[in-house]
């Protein structure tokens, strides 16, 4: 087995692997590789003869930015996927690894991700060394609607975000980060909307409007919850909110993160 960073020939068999793990919108796929040179890059393991066995990606779109000031570029490894012919002997763990260096060579000083399953996080604490965990707590509302939501571009969202987190812990996106989040949001029937007291990322899951962010100047997040699943004809909405403590763990890094950090906008 050869792992090495990949290149345009290997995008095909790429495509088709991430369809064949993930079973992925062809859609958000589209805008996902076609944004991948400006958000990072991947890793793929290959047999022999050149057959591709596995992918990792390396995204760099992310910016730990603290309320003293200082910021630090994050590496994220995302999707992380095996053909089944090659399961059981480690090439998870190797691409794993080969991604976290390569988000380290493209100067990221902390490495980060957002396994797919409780379970995981001791996977990747052995693979990569990360164990510092942020935490989120899980809200359901009825849908109800109280307050007009408005759609918005990925700059208008970018802009209202920041404002909002001024002062606090959190995660910037790059443009083309954020880009890839919104194709993600508006695949599944959602997007990237404003409310009268601020911002949300959201999509569609069956009858449940999945909430990837939301942020509030003043008010309640759940009545721009609720009134987000109303205008979208949900019947009800989940939506995050970062705890120090509680709740379930979300992102793990190979450093410390501060407690409560905001960064919610993963892709996962």
């Amino acid at each position: 087995m050869m792992i090495r960073e990949y290149s345009s020939a290997d995008v095909p068999a790429m495509r088709a692997l991430w369809r064949r793990v993930f079973d992925e919108s062809e859609s958000f796929l589209d805008a996902f590789i076609r944004l991948l040179p400006d958000i990072g890059s991947a890793v793929v393991a290959t047999d022999e003869s050149g057959g591709l066995l596995g992918a990792a990606y390396a995204l760099t779109g992310f910016e730990y930015q603290r309320r003293d000031g200082t910021r630090t570029q994050l590496g994220y490894l995302y999707a992380v996927a095996v053909d089944e012919t090659a399961r059981g002997q480690g090439t998870g763990a190797a691409l794993s690894k080969a991604a976290a260096e390569l988000c380290r060579r493209r100067e990221s000083l902390i490495v980060t991700t957002l396994p797919a399953e409780e379970s995981l996080y001791a996977w990747y604490e052995k693979a990569i060394g990360t164990k510092h965990l942020l935490r989120r707590e899980a809200h359901t509302v009825a849908a109800r609607k109280t307050v007009d939501i408005m759609k918005l571009t990925g700059t208008e969202y970018m802009l209202w975000r920041e404002n909002l987190l001024r002062g606090q812990d959190f995660v910037r996106l790059s443009y083309p980060m954020l880009e890839a989040q919104r194709a993600l949001c508006e695949t599944y029937g959602g997007g990237l909307y404003a409310t009268e007291d601020g911002v949300l990322a959201a999509y569609r899951d069956g009858d449940t409007l999945i909430v990837h962010e939301i942020l509030c100047a003043r008010g309640d997040p759940a009545v721009s919850a609720a009134s987000a699943a109303a205008s979208l004809g949900c019947r009800e909405a989940v939506f995050f909110l970062p705890t120090a403590s509680g709740g379930e763990p979300y992102v793990t890094a190979d450093a410390p993160l501060a407690s409560g950090t905001v960064w919610n906008l993963t892709l996962d």
